[in-house]
């Protein structure tokens, strides 16, 4: 199958299980924010090593997951069930919070510094990903409750508060 499959070409785009919006959808508008969050990431992440590595690939796997949730059209729950797909849970919102307690452990941080003022590439690549992160999680209060769910919108605003917490780590 082709990437160029000319549907959207009329302003609409599809949804999973033959769901159609037009593409100013806050649907879409949350589903492509979460794209760019994870390539965002992705730009962290090539720079990084080690554990912070591994915790980025795994919240983008993660983000893989929030992108079926939110392609999923109102009513279509049973079906997404069925059909094996995964939610955001409350096993990732605890992950969330235990990684982001492990790095506040290390050190307290103070005060509101403005990206680029000290650390190097990693702590400005970390703070464009966490406004991102901000983005995604004010799209995804925008679609209704059924799609995207209180799980969801807890996670990404974990994740925006670990990010933050990353960066601020990564400058000294």
């Amino acid at each position: 199958m082709s990437i160029i499959t000319k549907r959207g070409d009329e302003g609409m785009t599809d949804l999973l299980f033959g769901g159609k919006v037009s593409k100013t959808d806050s649907q879409v508008e949350a589903l492509g924010a979460v794209d760019e969050l994870n390539a965002s990431l992705g730009l962290a992440r090539v720079v990084m090593e080690g554990e912070g590595a591994e915790a980025i690939d795994q919240v983008q796997k993660w983000l893989v997951t929030l992108m079926g949730e939110l392609a999923m059209p109102a009513g279509k729950e049973e079906e997404y069930e069925r059909a094996g797909f995964g939610r955001i849970g409350e096993g990732e919102i605890s992950w969330m919070e235990e990684w982001s307690s492990g790095i506040e452990g290390e050190r307290k941080f103070k005060g509101w510094l403005r990206p680029g003022a000290v650390g190097g590439e990693l702590a400005a690549r970390l703070h464009l990903a966490r406004t991102v992160a901000r983005r995604v999680e004010r799209c995804a209060w925008k679609v209704s409750g059924e799609i995207a769910s209180q799980n969801l919108r807890i996670f990404l605003n974990r994740l925006s508060d670990a990010l933050w917490l990353m960066a601020r780590r990564s400058e000294e």
